[in-house]
């Protein structure tokens, strides 16, 4: 098997454990069980959306863009869903986040490099992320621990799709891994304090 095919079949396998870490988000919005923020989710949509564009246009390869490119998919389908069956109230951090990522699409135009949005949007995307730190810290009981521990596998597959360590090729692939590490750990806190204090 040639290196080229290895990493596109990883970043297919990353994907595809997101497509299963969404099984049970999905599920437990369609029957009434957690309401989504709607703001958040056309936030990271957009976020994505331009993070797959400005990845590509700054010399990303397609293995390390599948994974962005179905989230982008898979978050645009939560936002839909959260017009009927979320909360859709936007707060300035959502406007601030969506305003910073056209801001960095503008100043692309101008200077003719990708790579300044596809910063500006993960630095963007991590601000969007806050709230949810902040919920998931306070609530973690509220949170899928399986939906979120396979949505770290696939970070995990997703930093091995990376051939050359370059902004445009694994600075996303790095964010998203720093991320969904914070995530994991917020939401396994409760069992890992258990674990450690004293019987």
């Amino acid at each position: 098997m040639g290196a080229s095919k290895m990493y596109f079949i990883i970043g297919i396998a990353a994907a595809a454990l997101s497509v299963v870490a969404f099984v049970p988000y999905v599920r437990a919005i369609l029957k009434n069980q957690t309401k989504p923020s709607g703001a958040s989710w056309w936030t990271w949509s957009i976020l994505a959306m331009i993070t797959v564009v400005s990845s590509k246009a700054a010399g990303a390869p397609w293995q390390v863009l599948i994974l962005p490119l179905w989230l982008c998919l898979s978050q645009l389908g939560v936002a839909i869903l959260s017009v009927k069956k979320g909360d859709n109230n936007w707060d300035f951090l959502n406007k601030f986040c969506v305003m910073s990522a056209f801001a960095g699409i503008g100043l692309w135009l101008l200077t003719g490099e990708p790579i300044i949005a596809l910063l500006v949007s993960i630095a963007a995307d991590f601000l969007a992320s806050v709230p949810n730190f902040r919920h998931v810290w306070v609530n973690p009981e509220q949170e899928n621990r399986l939906g979120w521990t396979l949505g770290f596998g696939s970070a995990v597959l997703e930093i091995f799709t990376i051939r050359t360590w370059s902004v445009a090729e694994s600075g996303w692939a790095l964010y998203f891994f720093i991320n969904m590490s914070i995530v994991l750990f917020l939401v396994w806190r409760p069992a890992l304090k258990k674990v450690v204090s004293p019987i």
